[in-house]
């Protein structure tokens, strides 16, 4: 097994390093601390998201580590809505009983940058606390300005202080758009005989989760959460709704934003996933359960749905599995084949042999009835056999150019051979040998493979795949 996985980790290795686009799933982070980054997002690698627009910083100095977005705090992702939740700084400006101004923090200013982004119109609202207080908000380079007033005595501010009415507090929406702003805070009566009950006025930027009462109570009024909504491109759907839109994955739809102009992706109805990684039909039966454990009997038919893959991958373990069926019993997974390939003279020149699988504790097997060992070669040993070694068999195919020909479709002892299966089998390890090392046989036949394929297997299909590294198996 040790073995094995060094094999596959140079290999990842090597694929990774001759490779110049990294696909998502493939060593992509998916979270930053506690944020889940799906896709199109990425962190770490520009290339694990689907732009550079999409693109965000993961500050690993921090603890627990912090996502970021330009100068923002991003503490959510989601897919479903096109949005974030972010943390901008608030306006403030306190006062002493006499109403001399003894520390501010006015003017912050947020700007979302050339990224295709805007702060939710219909999610975040301008809210201002205070009792002598003039809350604006405005475009830095004064396309608009608006804002609210709250006034309020002693006693009024106290009858509203878990509310937002208008007395100790108010609020006014967004404008549609909004890209950047300045947050500015004023006092009517330079807040006179407010600083005994009400010491420090607030300009907000909050949304819809925001509590004035817990902001009261919070010993850190220095930000809020606000919803910023996101868009693939800052363009209109194709006239065709059939045609590939940028951005979006297969069997998918693109739809606008209602906050200024700019599209998304959803799935076409009735199918599921990510939309920009492709959506697909995952039927998965009780008492099997994908994303939540609940949703299957056991642990032992708890799935895993690769989301990040596209399209969709739904797992048992490190096996991709095509199909489960109820009736019968079973599930279609696939399985790594072996194979060892030579050169014209016999020199091996690539090689991924003694692949092992192990279905684990789960009650599962191997199908001795449906799979078959098989051996595609003509100067090939195959076997398969349990890692502990309680059993060992497998399959001899000898050929010459002619015969292999002769025998190209069809897997009879020539060129192709097979054996069956013993029953109960968990665990396997796949190995192949050379009889004659392989001389004179890497011209015609320059790879030799050793699988497990079950009955829908078809040589001829194999020969003319251009992968050959896997192998559908019934379990």
């Amino acid at each position: 097994m040790w073995m094995l996985w060094l094999m596959l980790l140079l290999l990842s290795s090597l694929a990774a390093a001759s490779s110049s686009n990294v696909k998502p799933g493939s060593g992509c982070q998916e979270k930053c601390g506690h944020v889940t980054v799906p896709y199109p997002f990425g962190i770490d690698n520009s290339m694990c998201a689907m732009n550079k627009n999409f693109f965000l910083n993961c500050s690993r100095g921090d603890s627990p580590p912090k996502l970021m977005i330009g100068d923002l705090e991003v503490f959510n992702l989601s897919i479903e809505n096109g949005s974030m939740i972010a943390s901008i700084s608030t306006a403030h400006r306190c006062y002493d009983g006499l109403g001399n101004r003894n520390s501010d923090y006015n003017d912050p200013y947020v700007k979302l940058g050339n990224r295709p982004l805007r702060f939710s119109d219909t999610r975040n609202k301008l809210t201002a606390i205070g009792c002598d207080t003039s809350a604006y908000m405005g475009d830095p380079n004064g396309s608009f300005w608006t804002g609210c007033i709250s006034m309020c005595t002693n006693e009024s501010a106290k009858l509203n202080e878990s509310s937002c009415s208008g007395i100790g507090c108010c609020q006014t929406p967004l404008p549609k758009s909004l890209k950047s702003l300045n947050l500015t805070l004023r006092s009517v009566y330079d807040h006179e005989d407010m600083g005994k009950f009400m010491p420090c006025d607030y300009a907000i930027l909050a949304d819809e989760t925001f509590n004035i009462a817990e902001f009261q109570a919070s010993e850190d009024k220095s930000s809020s959460n606000v919803t910023i909504e996101w868009v693939v491109r800052e363009k209109k759907c194709p006239d065709d709704p059939n045609s590939k839109v940028y951005g979006c994955g297969d069997y998918t739809t693109c739809y606008y934003s209602e906050n200024g102009q700019g599209y998304r992706c959803k799935c076409k109805p009735g199918f599921q996933g990510n939309p920009y990684l492709g959506c697909v039909d995952v039927t998965v039966p009780y008492p099997f359960g994908i994303d939540d454990h609940m949703c299957a009997m056991n642990k032992n038919f708890f799935l895993n749905c690769s989301r990040r893959d596209s399209p969709l991958k739904l797992m048992i373990g490190e096996l991709e599995v095509f199909n489960l069926s109820i009736e019968i019993g079973s599930m279609i997974a696939s399985i790594f084949t072996s194979r060892r390939c030579y050169d014209g003279l016999g020199k091996r020149s690539s090689h991924f042999n003694n692949p092992s699988v192990s279905l684990g504790s789960r009650p599962l097997r191997f199908s001795d009835t449906r799979n078959k060992l098989t051996a595609i070669g003509c100067d090939t040993l195959a076997y398969m056999g349990d890692p502990d070694g309680s059993f060992w068999s497998g399959c001899i195919s000898i050929c010459t150019n002619e015969s292999a020909k002769l025998n190209e479709s069809s897997c009879s002892g020539i060129g192709c051979c097979q054996t069956p299966l013993p029953k109960s089998l968990k665990s396997l390890e796949l190995t192949l040998r050379s009889v004659h090392n392989h001389e004179d046989m890497g011209e015609f036949m320059p790879c030799d493979y050793a699988l497990l394929a079950d009955e829908t297997f078809n040589i001829a299909e194999f020969r003319a795949s251009d992968d050959k590294s896997s192998s559908n198996v019934t379990i």
